[in-house]
Parts: C-alpha cells; structure tokens; sequence
C-alpha cells in the first residue's frame, strides 16, 4: 500500500506528534465516556498494568525512550522485556490507551482508538525500524528476526526474568506520563 520511504516518512511524523496525536481522542472520551463502576475498574486495571510494564520498560531502556530526536542509544536493547517483544513501550502505550478507553465506557470510542493507535505505530515502528537497521545492521536484523515485534512466542517464567538494577531512573522518567495518566483519570471521573 505505502512504500518503504513513505512509511519511514510518515513514520517519522507520527513519532514527533506522539504526544499530541491522543489529544482529540481525550475530547472524545471527555464528551462521550460514561463510566460504570465496572468499566472503570477494567479499565484502571489496564492502565495500571500497562504504567507498571513502561516502568518495568524504561528501567532497562533507560531515558533515552524520551528522546525527541533520532538518537537510538549507543547500544541495542535486548535484555528484559525486550527480549520478548521488540517494542514493549508501545505494548505498555496499548495498555494505557485501551484502559482509558474501557474507562469511558464506549465501544465506538474503543473499536475507533483500537484502529487509530494501529495505524499511527505502524508508521512510527517502520520508522524506528529503519533507523535501528540503519545503526545497528546485522545485529539488529538478527534480533528482530528472533524477537517479535508486538506479541510474545514465549513467556518467561518469573524466576527467569530480567530486572534492572534499580527503577529510580525509570521512575524519574515517567513522571511526565505518572502526571498525565493521574490528570486524565481526574477529569474523566469528573466529567464523564
């Protein structure tokens, strides 16, 4: 459908806009969401574990995950989550979009983000995709052709699992995204 530098193109666009591209979704939920108690308890569930598996992310990442430019870090990560599935940030992002959707409590709102968030990080995963192979080459294809790119083959046992030395940084890193998922969890029971 796109070719290959149009996909890294448009990519690139959608990675800088990230931050801005949930804004009009936000409005919806604000004029269309009607929380049940139960939607709300699902949906904080989502969130919640989707914050906690950014956190858990991040920790092995580091803050280069809230780079604004092209920089990919000096080396490729692979340990951690990363080790069973290349983009866990984004699975984490899926996580906490959904919940805040479930949270609202409409479908069409749901099956609408669902579709949104698809196609905004395929876009922005050819476009990382293209600078990784570009910096990293044969290490990174070797990678991506054993990890999968959004759904685990394997689950490691929790005896098995990585963690990093310390959460402080990623902690630090996520206040940004602490501050925002406590500022729309605050509106929403307010005024949906």
């Amino acid at each position: 459908m796109f070719d290959k530098e149009t996909r890294v193109e448009l990519g690139e666009w959608f990675f800088k806009a990230r931050d801005y591209t949930p804004i009009p979704l936000i409005f919806l939920l604000l004029i269309f969401g009607h929380p049940t108690v139960k939607s709300a308890t699902i949906g904080l569930l989502l969130i919640m574990l989707g914050e906690l598996f950014r956190i858990y992310s991040v920790g092995f990442i580091g803050t280069i995950s809230r780079t604004r430019s092209q920089s990919t870090g000096q080396r490729l990560i692979t340990e951690g989550p990363f080790s069973f599935v290349r983009n866990p940030l984004y699975v984490a992002n899926f996580l906490i979009t959904l919940g805040f959707t479930v949270f609202g409590g409409s479908l069409w709102l749901l099956a609408l983000t669902v579709v949104l968030f698809v196609v905004q990080y395929y876009f922005i995963v050819a476009y990382e995709e293209n600078l990784l192979l570009a910096k990293f080459g044969e290490e990174y294809e070797d990678y991506r052709m054993r990890v999968p790119r959004w759904i685990p083959d394997r689950w490691p046992n929790l005896d098995q699992m990585m963690w990093p030395d310390t959460f402080t940084p990623a902690l630090k890193s996520e206040k940004r995204t602490l501050t925002t998922i406590f500022s729309l969890i605050f509106l929403l029971a307010l005024f949906a």
